[in-house]
């Protein structure tokens, strides 16, 4: 049997184990003692320092009591030429002899000796020393790994209150939910309540009407006509505008997954834009910082061009890291305007400053009009897109990051405020002693210093051209990456999803040209 290392004790059954065996055990195979089959975990076992101490005793004893030696170890201490005992080291040879060899063999005539007791301690010595510092490293090592344990359970503890915490939280939220759905459903039962009881009222009094209608004779139901009538008239008496009740709204709010932001891209003279073949760009969408915009092949791109519309969205401006953002794309039926008609795609992509995600094959050309979905008259055809990050941590990381830009802004407008009033008090000074000190009317040169334009005075800093987009774009160039999730679609019995990514390009001509070349990975 091995020795106990780092010896642990079982708190139900008192079974002595190794630390490094126990801790593989539960680790990764059950969190139970192997001996009594007890719920066991690692932070339960019993530290034995004991154990080590009486081992070490043991090998004392084991070390001190004395043995015959054996016949091998008598005649490895022989000299294999004199079968003499070796008591002689040779420091010049550095090899062990025995006397005779020292003295009467010649091979060592002139050599340094020593006793060869004496040589045996100082190499016991020198190898005690090393294994002491071995014990101490081990010790040390043995240290840090039980550092490393406590750092993992620590990990392990901090993870699960997190997770309480969340769940926690998540069961408030839907506890606030509930009490939302309860207000709501009162509202409409309050509504329906007081409907059905003037339905009841009404089909009481048409039946009534009916049987009179069939029981009275044409005498009886003239005379109670009268009757009838002032029933009539306080029915109506209530108008119909009393019924109508406002609509209770069907959102509920989340507190966690933010709302989108929204923005309508109208296509005007759709036909001569498909004639172009160029890509189309919407105005930007601001949120948080970022900018994002629509762009739309209106005759298609790359290889389905002529056959479908192709729709991407983009971010211009935004973090210089990745981050994934949800978004829907959605085209409006303009001949019914219901919108359970719209066509709808969402999804999730790992957005980059420049790069576009969205669908090439949107929906095929030849049915637009025919679908209802391009406006002919018009020659109009309208798309919604919505974006948003999925969790409010990311969205206040966005908010905090525009802050910080906008901070750097303002400092450094302040600074250049600073150094145009220094250089406005140099002017005045300057003119002041000029010409022995004649007189310079300040307020004029104020007012020369105003009429210089807002641009000379405060000229934008090159660090802030990326945080609000201009209207002029480059176009995009060949797109890369791949989709996240899968998308769900409305009104199409093909699921797809494409991405372009994009980058902007050095001049309008490169843009034109990347234009044709644009080509998406499809999934279907």
């Amino acid at each position: 049997m091995e020795k106990l290392r780092d010896a642990r004790l079982c708190p139900h059954c008192s079974k002595l184990c190794c630390f490094l065996c126990m801790r593989r055990w539960l680790t990764e195979q059950r969190s139970q003692c192997p001996h009594c089959r007890a719920s066991l975990h690692l932070h339960e076992l019993v530290n034995c320092r004991w154990v080590e101490e009486v081992t070490q005793q043991l090998d004392n004893l084991q070390m001190s009591t004395p043995s015959a030696p054996s016949k091998e170890e008598t005649d490895r201490d022989c000299c294999e030429q004199h079968h003499d005992k070796l008591s002689v080291y040779c420091c010049t040879c550095h090899t062990c002899i025995c006397h005779h060899c020292a003295l009467w063999g010649g091979t060592h005539s002139g050599h340094t000796f020593k006793p060869l007791d004496e040589v045996h301690e100082e190499h016991m010595a020198r190898i005690n020393e090393e294994v002491n510092q071995i014990k101490c490293r081990h010790v040390e090592l043995v240290s840090i790994v039980q550092e490393v344990e406590r750092n993992v359970e620590s990990v392990k503890s901090a993870k699960d209150e997190r997770v309480r915490e969340i769940r926690n939280a998540v069961e408030l939220m839907i506890a606030r939910l509930e009490t939302q759905l309860k207000s709501k459903l009162l509202t409409l039962m309050g509504q329906r309540n007081q409907l059905s009881s003037e339905t009841e009222l009404l089909e009481s009094l048409l039946q009534e009407v009916e049987h009179k209608k069939r029981a009275l004779s044409k005498s009886q139901l003239i005379q109670e006509s009268i009757e009838l009538q002032q029933m009539f008239q306080r029915v109506h008496r209530k108008p119909m505008a009393a019924f109508v009740t406002a609509p209770v709204p069907a959102d509920f709010t989340s507190e966690i997954v933010p709302q989108y932001d929204s923005s309508t891209f109208m296509l005007s003279s759709f036909s001569a834009l498909q004639q172009r073949a160029d890509p189309v760009y919407s105005q930007p969408l601001h949120v948080s910082g970022l900018s994002w915009r629509l762009k739309v092949y209106p005759d298609g791109n790359g290889v389905v061009r002529g056959n479908y519309l192709s729709v991407f969205l983009e971010l211009s401006a935004g973090l210089p890291e990745t981050s994934k953002y949800e978004y829907r794309v959605e085209m409006v039926h303009q001949a019914s305007r219901d919108p359970s008609k719209n066509i709808v795609r969402e999804f999730a992509s790992d957005f980059e400053v420049g790069e576009c995600w969205g669908y090439n094959r949107f929906f095929r050309l030849d049915l637009l009009a025919s679908e209802g979905y391009l406006n002919t008259e018009a020659d109009t055809l309208i798309l919604r897109f919505q974006v948003r990050p999925p969790t409010f941590y990311q969205k206040c990381r966005d908010q905090h990051w525009y802050i910080n830009q906008l901070e750097a802004t303002q400092a450094q407008y302040v600074a250049q405020n600073n150094d145009l009033k220094e250089r406005l008090a140099i002017e005045l000074s300057r003119h002041q002693n000029k010409k022995g000190g004649a007189s310079l009317d300040s307020s004029s040169h104020t007012q020369q210093l105003r009429d210089l334009s807002f641009e000379e005075l405060h000229p934008l800093p090159a660090s802030l051209s990326g945080i609000v987009p201009t209207n002029s774009f480059a176009k995009s160039s060949k797109p890369r990456g791949k989709a996240s999730r899968p998308v769900r679609q409305q009104q199409t019995g093909v699921v797809e999803i494409e991405v372009e990514r994009s980058r902007r390009s050095s001049s309008s001509s490169s843009s034109s040209s990347s234009s044709s070349s644009d080509s998406c990975d499809v999934w279907r």
